[in-house]
């Protein structure tokens, strides 16, 4: 039954946490990711991120298809469980949390962000962000760097 929210308005449940997780795997994450990853009945990653946190998680692990699935059936079908999906760094900078929340609403997802790439190598490089152009060929056709 859905919490309420102020003015007895109903509370959605967020069904779905994604989790930003770096190479430092478990080391790098803070309590709340590490309760929610440990609570989760599905575990959804890629292969590396799945084993970043198999010591630690209890609930079912599953490696994203391969051809990946950007429709995201897998975890849309599971919308009643406790399901957690592990992204590299930040999923809503060209990764998979941008798919899913075109698909799940808002008010569904608790969202986790660790840095992005981007943002690990500009703080090593010294670099301003807002200075920098980005660029990403992630799943997309090299041929579309020719122009730059």
């Amino acid at each position: 039954m859905p919490a309420e929210g102020p003015r007895g308005a109903k509370l959605t449940p967020k069904w779905l946490t994604i989790v930003g997780i770096g190479e430092d795997g478990l080391a790098g994450l803070g309590d709340e990711a590490k309760q929610r990853i440990a609570e989760a009945e599905i575990i959804f990653g890629g292969k590396r991120h799945l084993a970043l946190v198999a010591s630690f998680a209890k609930g079912e692990a599953r490696a994203w298809p391969v051809p990946f699935d950007a429709e995201m059936a897998d975890v849309l079908a599971l919308a009643d469980r406790r399901v957690c999906v592990l992204a590299s760094g930040d999923p809503f900078f060209h990764g998979v949390g941008a798919n899913l929340a075109r698909k799940v609403k808002q008010q569904e997802m608790h969202v986790i962000p660790a840095p992005s790439a981007v943002s690990l190598a500009a703080a090593r490089l010294g670099w301003a962000l807002q200075d920098i152009e980005t660029v990403s060929l992630h799943g997309r056709p090299l041929d579309l760097i020719r122009p730059l």
